[in-house]
């Protein structure tokens, strides 16, 4: 007699390992440095709620900003991050986190930048965001999850 066709496994449940990039907030890890209004450099997992840092305007100046008692602080927390390396600096954030990039500044999600696309880095000396090319893109794995604006 003719065999009965398989019957099809259940729907799989989410595997514990899924791949957090796709969920992680944007964000940046605890290494990450800020300049503080004094005009001293901090790692991010050094920042209070009240403490003013170095931050962009949407038309590319420069300020300070406040750090908000609703950031985002886990210093727990293990991420997968993408290092963007510029001539003259290397900006490390989650792949969902958006940066403008391009002549036009378009908000881009940090995955979607190409090596040779340029994208806008802070300048203090200049005070506004100025353009960098970027030469070489890394997958990192580092420690915490910091959103301080």
């Amino acid at each position: 007699p003719p065999s009965a066709p398989p019957t099809p496994p259940p729907p799989s449940s989410p595997l514990p390992d899924v791949n957090r990039q796709t969920t992680d907030p944007p964000c940046f890890p605890s290494s990450a440095t800020v300049q503080r209004a004094d005009g001293a450099t901090a790692p991010l997992s050094s920042l209070s709620a009240g403490d003013s840092i170095l931050a962009a305007a949407a038309d590319g100046t420069l300020g300070f900003d406040v750090v908000s008692s609703f950031s985002l602080a886990d210093p727990s927390a293990k991420a997968v991050f993408l290092s963007l390396a510029t001539a003259t600096a290397t900006v490390t954030l989650t792949p969902t986190h958006k940066l403008p990039a391009g002549p036009a500044k378009v908000l881009k999600q940090a995955s979607e930048v190409a090596v040779g696309e340029t994208i806008w880095i802070a300048s203090p000396a200049a005070g506004a965001l100025v353009q960098a090319p970027v030469l070489k893109i890394t997958k990192v794995v580092a420690d915490g999850l910091h959103s301080p604006l």
